[in-house]
């Protein structure tokens, strides 16, 4: 038996036994229950997921970081041997270095590992979020990526985006 109906029937039989107002309500839940839980078609199930050019021995990454709340304009570019440049715009803030060896690794098992699946875009305008866009650069290709608060679970290039941040908000302090 379907899931779906095996829910609808258990709470019809837990309500069925008192009044109408009751099974209604029941069913109500159900309904609520099952809408809320439902799996929702992604775009890897619909699409499938797109790798990313591979990185080879040279290759690069950059995250801006925009919108929110407080209008936040932060960027961050690092390439394959660990340069990066940091800004804050609202701040008027630029700081350049060398990653360390151990910030530098975590970035190229993520960037090594990306498989992007792009999101469906959802009806809704999400006013108050960030908004990610990220350039990566390898083997002579570049990909051009914008995602959000919304859009950004999900995409698999979420844990690049928390490290970036992370990384951003390190390197600016």
């Amino acid at each position: 038996m379907n899931p779906v109906a095996i829910a609808v029937f258990s709470c019809y039989a837990v309500f069925k036994k008192g009044d109408k107002v009751y099974r209604i309500i029941g069913l109500l839940l159900a309904f609520v229950w099952i809408t809320g839980c439902a799996s929702r078609p992604t775009a890897e199930t619909a699409t499938g997921a797109t790798a990313l050019p591979t990185p080879e021995l040279r290759w690069s990454v950059s995250l801006t970081q925009s919108g929110g709340i407080m209008g936040l304009m932060r960027s961050i570019e690092i390439n394959s041997d660990g340069e990066f440049s940091a800004t804050d715009e609202r701040l008027g803030k630029t700081v350049s270095g060398k990653l360390t060896e151990d910030e530098l690794a975590e970035l190229q098992m993520l960037v090594t590992n990306l498989k992007f699946t792009e999101p469906p875009r959802p009806n809704a305008v999400c006013a108050d979020c960030f908004v990610y866009d990220f350039q990566i650069q390898t083997g002579g290709k570049t990909s051009s990526i914008q995602l959000d608060d919304i859009t950004l679970p999900n995409s698999g290039l979420e844990l690049l985006a928390a490290s970036l941040v992370e990384l951003l908000n390190v390197k600016l302090r």
